[in-house]
């Protein structure tokens, strides 16, 4: 009697597992899938282009993603359609594989994108759940994008190891831009003050040689700016350096004053920012720099080159501000600050007067807290 009592356990215990079981023979293999890591957009020709750009399974999952003894396969897919989903659909369609977005670390966003656009673009984001509001964006015009999603890293490394997706390794040495996620774009897209940057992208082939040729790595080419969901302008990377001394993400920075071939490190920037009653506000900046030199082999005194790091930021501040009124741009978006603590001191046209004499008061004050070895 016990024998039978015991298998009818058996059979009570074994039974509902084999339904548990059942509901995975419909899961995918994840090697049956196509793993998108980016994704291109464009507008031409009264159609959206979306390109896919994908890694084979074991570039996404493998032990080892890092060096390689060869290229990392590289698949980019090409859709188009009246509407961005239509677009989707059209490589969807012609897919060997089911495509999974749920790897999307980028958006590539096209000038015409950009321009006149972004509104389909925030409505498709906000409808897919498996998009992220942290996807970094980079803005492109000139280069094809089918040629940014091609490039390799160094060391024969896939892209989703290079700048675009991982920018931070890359921005230790380099705080000249802020990095921009979709998030940051929506949030500041129908604020009635303030400035939206979009950091654009470019191939480069000047600064790398691999196997003895020129090698192409993507790097940082400057801006587009936006404000009340109007398209503004671009900005070059150079042009852009003021914003070096009001970064929020700043890390660390390198400076030279070539004249005097002083070289040292930006250690720490700390800076506040007065508003000013007016009929417009007005702004009174204060920044603080502690800086260490590394390499002074002229001995120039420490006095002299605080100073001369005086000029060179207030000459970088002023450029970047000019630039910004070139193209009605708040580039440092004071007038966010200014709307935030007193918004009813002044009218949003009062807030969004942003002129050469907006800048009442410039106080820096360097202090170099290591002078290095001597010559």
């Amino acid at each position: 009697m016990s024998h039978y009592y015991t298998c009818i356990f058996k059979i009570t215990f074994i039974f509902p597992l084999l339904f548990m079981l059942g509901g995975c023979l419909g899961t995918k293999e994840i090697q049956s899938e196509v793993y998108i890591t980016a994704l291109g957009i464009d507008y031409s020709n009264d159609v959206y282009h979306l390109y896919f750009q994908a890694f084979g399974f074991t570039n996404v999952a493998g032990s080892d993603p890092g060096i390689s003894s060869e290229p990392a396969p590289i698949v980019v897919g090409h859709g188009e359609g009246e509407t961005i989903q239509g677009a989707i659909d059209d490589i969807e369609k012609n897919s060997v594989n089911p495509l999974y977005y749920g790897h999307i670390q980028t958006f590539f966003i096209s000038k015409n994108i950009l321009d006149g656009h972004l509104d389909e673009f925030f409505d498709f984001f906000s409808r897919d759940y498996y998009l992220r509001y942290n996807t970094l964006a980079y803005g492109f015009e000139d280069d094809d994008i089918k040629e940014i999603m091609n490039v390799h890293g160094l060391f024969y490394k896939p892209p989703i190891l290079t700048f675009p997706y991982d920018p931070n390794e890359q921005l230790f040495f380099n705080s000249f831009i802020s990095t921009s996620t979709v998030q940051d774009m929506i949030k500041r897209y129908y604020e009635p003050v303030g400035s939206i940057m979009v950091p654009s992208i470019q191939i480069s082939e000047d600064y790398w040689m691999e196997d003895n040729t020129s090698k192409d790595i993507l790097k940082i080419s400057g801006a587009y700016f936006l404000s009340h969901q109007k398209f503004n302008g671009w900005i070059k990377e150079e042009e852009l350096s003021g914003l070096d001394w009001f970064n929020k993400d700043f890390k660390n920075m390198k400076l030279s004053i070539k004249d005097k071939s002083v070289s040292m490190f930006i250690d720490t920037i700390d800076y506040h920012i007065e508003i000013v009653d007016n009929s417009i506000p007005k702004y009174i900046l204060n920044l603080e720099i502690k800086a260490s030199i590394r390499e002074n082999p002229k001995n120039i005194g420490k006095e002299t080159i605080e100073n001369d790091i005086k000029n060179i930021i207030l000459s970088q501040f002023q450029s970047t501000f000019n630039k910004g009124l070139e193209i009605n741009s708040d580039v440092f978006n004071f007038s966010e600050k200014a709307y935030r603590f007193k918004p009813q001191s002044w009218t949003v046209d009062e807030l969004n007067t942003i002129t050469e004499n907006s800048i009442k008061k410039f106080n820096i004050n360097v202090f170099i807290k290591d002078e290095g070895a001597k010559k």
